[in-house]
């Protein structure tokens, strides 16, 4: 019970507790006599709390004696706490329990009634203000699991009530911010599992002092996060399913949870791009998923090369498979291990006769323009499954087009190549060049990205972003590839006249691939001479 009483101008705080009284005025300076043992001591901590917590303050204590049936009290000023002065205890007519009563100044006065309540928010015992019972909360409302262990009561939470950053370990009342355990479920909304805990009787879990804001890492402390890891698995094992990386999998099992496997099911893979605006924010939108039928696992690649394979995506191996997004997590559920695996993709550039290597180790000759080629092929190395030791195939799969990006910070480097009466749509090739090539920068002074979209479409060059605000390619940093070509070729093969950075050459090179728009049968789409190989002809 806590009262605010003013006598003579001067203010009072006065707090009461409902306790058996002290029979010796002496024990409060040593606490032997009063109840005060080792067993208290050592859960309550004492140094930094209780009585010497008010050493240098003018305070008053009253106390009922069970020994003597009456009360006493007892003036300590606040420069009688060094002990050089003898205090001499006076009766009173205080009937019960123990009382404290302090003065205070104008500074405490003021935000005294707020700091009181924020105490009592999380006490265990019921706390009265000026005769008023004071709202009291459980620390772990809300929890979708509470267990006991450790001297402790864990609460489990689902989503992101828990603030990381915030208290989230009860002292009987005081709570104060701590790392606990936590756990994500990759790829799904609001699997985000944390934990908060209040203390009831556990006298090894202790806080530092003398500020008491953070609590001491120790024994006891460990193994109070493994009772969180445990209760975390345990909530875990109670829902329907999960997603968990298999490394967690196999920690709750050594916990002692058993977990059922990761329901099979991948995001469906859709080639990557340059744009960091393309890319939606991890956990904001659900992935449309694969659970069924024939799937194919595909690496992360570099956007040109992603956007390559999906012109290879419908032509055989690859279009008996859903292709779906690798996910290394998964690796050691038996369903995922068993799925086949695109290891690495290159290709070989065929023009006048001669072969070019294109890929992740490989560049093409710094004299090598963009225009029409005879043939890009496609090398696809294919695991039977995701197991090291899985046997491995190479398929050969002809594409039409290609974009190989140089480093540069604008299209104008880049080397953008089309077969010739490979039957793709130029707008097609218009996609793959913005997805391979622009990124918006978001500068301070840059414009929108869809101003720097429009731009960088309406740009046959694309334009360099600090010239056209067109957006930019950020550099991959090939110092193999060496310096830009100053010549390029135009659609027939003849050498032009104009430097790589004219814009008179891209409108050349854009209009020839409009005015050549085939509309040819299926079987002329995509030229494939018999030597080329489909399946693992080249293991």
């Amino acid at each position: 019970m806590i009262n605010l009483v003013e006598e003579d101008g001067r203010a009072f705080l006065d707090i009461h507790d409902d306790g058996c009284g002290i029979d010796n005025p002496a024990a409060l300076l040593t606490f032997g006599l009063s109840g005060w043992g080792d067993d208290i001591m050592r859960r309550e901590a004492l140094a930094g709390i209780g009585l010497f917590s008010l050493a240098g303050h003018a305070i008053e204590i009253h106390a009922f004696s069970p020994a003597m049936g009456h009360g006493w009290k007892v003036r300590i000023p606040a420069e009688a706490w060094s002990g050089d002065r003898a205090l001499e205890p006076e009766p009173c007519d205080l009937g019960w329990g123990t009382m404290v009563r302090i003065e205070i100044s104008g500074d405490w006065k003021m935000g005294i009634c707020s700091a009181i309540a924020e105490a009592a928010r999380y006490y265990p015992l019921p706390v009265m203000l000026d005769g008023a019972l004071l709202p009291r909360k459980d620390f772990l409302k809300d929890a979708l699991l509470i267990e006991e262990a450790c001297g402790c009561r864990i609460g489990v939470y689902k989503g992101n009530s828990v603030r990381q950053d915030g208290p989230c370990i009860n002292f009987h009342g005081l709570a104060v911010p701590c790392s606990l355990p936590n756990i994500f479920e990759l790829k799904r909304q609001d699997c985000h599992w944390s934990v908060r805990i209040d203390v009831i009787d556990a006298p090894e879990i202790r806080l530092a002092l003398p500020a008491r804001n953070a609590v001491i890492t120790n024994e006891a402390m460990k193994a109070l996060r493994i009772a969180m890891e445990r209760a975390l698995y345990t909530a875990i094992a109670a829902q329907e399913e999960h997603r968990l990386p298999f490394a967690l999998w196999l920690r709750a099992r050594g916990l002692g949870v058993t977990l059922p496997a990761v329901r099979p099911g991948l995001s469906i893979w859709h080639p990557s791009s340059d744009d960091e605006h393309d890319k939606p924010a991890d956990g904001t939108t659900a992935p449309e998923t694969a659970s069924g039928g024939a799937l194919m696992v595909v690496p992360s690649l570099r956007s040109e090369i992603a956007q390559a394979l999906a012109l290879a995506h419908h032509q055989p191996p690859l279009q008996d498979f859903v292709l779906v997004e690798e996910e290394r997590w998964l690796d050691g559920y038996d369903w995922y291990d068993a799925l086949p695996i695109i290891l690495y993709v290159s290709f070989r550039i065929y023009r006048e006769g001669i072969e070019y290597p294109y890929g992740e180790d490989d560049r093409l000759p710094c004299s090598f323009a963009s225009g029409f080629v005879d043939r890009i092929v496609s090398d696809l190395e294919i695991a039977e499954t995701c197991h090291e030791d899985a046997p491995r195939y190479v398929h050969s799969i002809e594409i039409p087009a290609l974009v190989c990006p140089t480093g540069s910070w604008d299209i104008e480097e880049a080397v953008v190549l089309v077969t010739r009466g490979g039957g793709i749509d130029p707008d097609r090739v218009g996609r793959m060049i913005h997805a391979s090539l622009f990124s918006a920068p978001d500068d301070a002074d840059a414009d929108s990205w869809e101003t720097q979209s429009r731009a960088f479409a309406r740009s046959p060059a694309g334009g360099d972003r600090r010239s056209s605000g067109g957006g930019r390619r950020h550099p991959r940093g090939h110092p193999d590839r060496g310096a830009p070509s100053s010549r390029l070729s135009d659609p027939e093969g003849s050498p032009d006249c104009h430097p790589r950075g004219s814009r008179r050459h891209h409108r050349r090179f854009h209009a020839g691939l409009m005015s050549r728009r085939p509309n040819p049968s299926p079987e002329q789409q995509i030229r494939r001479p018999d030597t080329m190989p489909t399946e693992g002809a080249r293991p």
